[in-house]
C-alpha cells in the first residue's frame, strides 16, 4: 500500500484511548508511525463515560512515555476561558499540547494557559477558515466533536493547522488529498477509531497505513 501523492500530515491525533487499551500497542504502533494520542479529560464523566480514562488508566497513560496530548472539557475547559485554568487539580506535565474544547474559543486565555505550563494550546474552529491569530494551534472541526465530515476543507494558511470530522481508515487518504496542503497540519479523529465505543488500536493502524503506507 502507497501513501497519497500529496503532502502528508506531520502527524496524526488519534484521541480516546479508554479503560481498555493496551499501552504497549500504543507504544508500538509509535514506533512505526507519527502519531500524538489524545486524552480526553473532563471531571464530572473521568472514569464514568468510556472515552475518559479513569484512575488507572490515567497513570499508566502519564507514566508511558508516548506523545501525548490532553484534551480539555467541560468544566476544565470553562475554567480556562475565565482565566482560571491555575484550578484545575491535574499534573499536566506529561502532555506535550493542550487542546481546550469549547464551542466559543477565546485564544487570549487558552494561550495564557498554554504559557503556564510552557505548552502550545489548540483551539477549535468551526468557521470554514482558520483564524489569523497565532498564538493559539487552530483545528478545524465543523461538528465540534460528533465525528461529522464537512462538505468541505478550508484553505490551508500557511502554518501548522489541524483538520478534524468524520475522518477513519475508509476515508482518511482522500480526506488528505482533498486538504492538499502546502505546508505542515495533522489530522485529528475520535469516533471513527472506536469498536462498540472502545478505543479500537487496528483501526488506528489501518489509518496510518492508508495515510504513510505500511
Amino acid at each position: 500500500m502507497s501513501p497519497p501523492a500529496c503532502r502528508l500530515p506531520e502527524f496524526i491525533t488519534f484521541t480516546g484511548a479508554d479503560d481498555h487499551t493496551s499501552i504497549a500497542e500504543m507504544a508500538a504502533l509509535s514506533r512505526r508511525y507519527p502519531i500524538e494520542w489524545g486524552v480526553l479529560l473532563n471531571p464530572t464523566r473521568q472514569g464514568i463515560a468510556a472515552r475518559f480514562p479513569g484512575e488507572d488508566a490515567f497513570a499508566r497513560l502519564m507514566a508511558s512515555g508516548l506523545r501525548l496530548s490532553a484534551h480539555l472539557c467541560g468544566s476544565y475547559a470553562a475554567l480556562i476561558m475565565r482565566g482560571l485554568g491555575g484550578e484545575i487539580p491535574l499534573d499536566l506535565t506529561p502532555f506535550e499540547r493542550f487542546q481546550i474544547n469549547h464551542a466559543r474559543p477565546d485564544p487570549a486565555p487558552i494561550s495564557r494557559f498554554g504559557e503556564r505550563w510552557g505548552r502550545r494550546c489548540i483551539a477549535q474552529t468551526r468557521g470554514f477558515a482558520f483564524s489569523s491569530d497565532t498564538s493559539v494551534e487552530w483545528l478545524f472541526d465543523a461538528s465540534g466533536g460528533r465525528g461529522i465530515a464537512p462538505s468541505a476543507w478550508p484553505p490551508y494558511p500557511g502554518r501548522l493547522v489541524g483538520y478534524a470530522g468524520g475522518i477513519g481508515p475508509e476515508n482518511a487518504a482522500s480526506v488528505i488529498e482533498a486538504i492538499d496542503a502546502a505546508g505542515p497540519y495533522w489530522i485529528d479523529m475520535e469516533n471513527r477509531v472506536r469498536t462498540d465505543d472502545r478505543f479500537d488500536l487496528v483501526l488506528c493502524e489501518l489509518v496510518c497505513a492508508e495515510v504513510y503506507g505500511r
